[in-house]
């Protein structure tokens, strides 16, 4: 995430009727998660000790670069679907590909030779013996195609959708790709093999990510939006994990997506909110290539550190939600916004060219 021209990366793990989901609902298969059974929000100042507690998390992981990084959306212990950003320098000579969709599609697939790049407790999606025929990329259309030789076999049913959550998601971080094409063997991928459910023609990140309904919505009455929350590995360390939530369809995503990521986490076994409860939202409007967005905290007052943490899943979701690569915000009128490592937030904050960055 940047603030003016510089790029501030937070950890070692660092910042940085078929499947398209639309705003007339959506179907899906594979694993449905069970929401945590509803609580009272805790006090104000315990969500501070909370946010603060994960922030130092991401503190002791200390900061590094990802000057040659590749995000790719692995599994992690829980079952998520999360980016990671690998160093491609780690690839050892004959493993190392021109093309960075390539190398990216090769850390999808089990590979004993490149597991010990992977961070602890992530996994690839495919299955060992994935063989790619072919990756053509076209920065002019903005798609890339890619041809599997035989079709995706050796992936259970429950978990084809993620898997092709995972491929999705991770093609179009590939600059100037919105659209993917699965082929087989030169033909278009119509469907799962072992679920069955049919994949379209072109498949955009419209088809969501660890997918997930709010209480009392009709999918059919829906509309998605993707919201960043924190999550951590069993060593501790922190990293952001990105769900789409069903929601009752509305005219304005970007502040929907606000309220929902407000609102927390169905899962507080997995992931952790990123936000304060008692966040209200005072105005949201979309000026040009920045999202303005104006907060009332009630546990907020002028001079008070803001958690990055809340900042960079705010600016995460936003610009998901708009496209736009910039969001500005104040906090109950102030724009003189400052974390507890002096990173000062008075202009827009750009998103992270690099998400969750593995620094090995």
């Amino acid at each position: 995430m940047k603030t003016n021209n510089h790029r501030k990366s937070w950890w070692k793990l660092l910042a940085a009727g078929g499947l398209a989901i639309a705003v007339s609902g959506c179907s899906w298969s594979g694993q449905d998660r069970k929401a945590a059974e509803q609580i009272d929000a805790p006090p104000s100042a315990v969500e501070n000790q909370m946010l603060q507690a994960a922030e130092d998390t991401m503190a002791q992981i200390g900061n590094a670069s990802a000057a040659d990084g590749l995000t790719v959306y692995l599994e992690d212990s829980r079952g998520y679907i999360a980016p990671m950003t690998l160093d491609r320098s780690t690839m050892e000579k004959g493993q190392k590909q021109d093309a960075p969709e390539i190398e990216a599609l090769a850390w999808l697939t089990a590979d004993s030779k490149l597991a010990g790049q992977l961070p602890p407790g992530f996994t690839p999606v495919l299955p060992k013996g994935t063989t790619v025929s072919s990756v053509v990329k076209n920065t002019e259309s903005g798609t890339v195609t890619v041809d599997f030789a035989k079709p995706l076999s050796g992936i259970p049913a429950s978990d084809e959708r993620r898997a092709l959550e995972a491929i999705v998601w991770t093609m179009t971080e590939l600059p100037g790709i919105d659209k993917v094409h699965l082929t087989v063997a030169g033909q278009a991928m119509t469907e799962l093999p072992a679920s069955g459910v049919p994949v379209p023609g072109v498949l955009t990140r419209n088809i969501g990510i660890n997918l997930e309904q709010a209480p009392k919505v009709k999918a059919s009455e829906s509309m998605a939006v993707t919201l960043y929350f924190s999550a951590k590995t069993e060593q501790g360390d922190g990293y952001f994990v990105p769900v789409t939530r069903l929601v009752q369809r509305q005219n304005d995503r970007a502040k929907a997506a606000l309220g929902e990521l407000i609102k927390g986490p169905q899962d507080t076994q997995s992931l952790e909110a990123v936000m304060l409860s008692d966040t209200t939202v005072d105005d949201l409007t979309l000026k040009s290539d920045t999202v303005q967005v104006k907060l009332k905290e009630q546990s907020w007052a002028a001079g008070q550190q803001m958690s990055p943490l809340t900042m960079e899943g705010l600016v995460l979701t936003l610009t998901e939600a708009t496209g736009a690569p910039k969001v500005a915000v104040s906090v109950n009128g102030s724009t003189e916004l400052m974390d507890a490592n002096n990173e000062a937030y008075e202009q827009p904050v750009e998103r992270p060219a690099h998400i969750n960055a593995y620094a090995g």
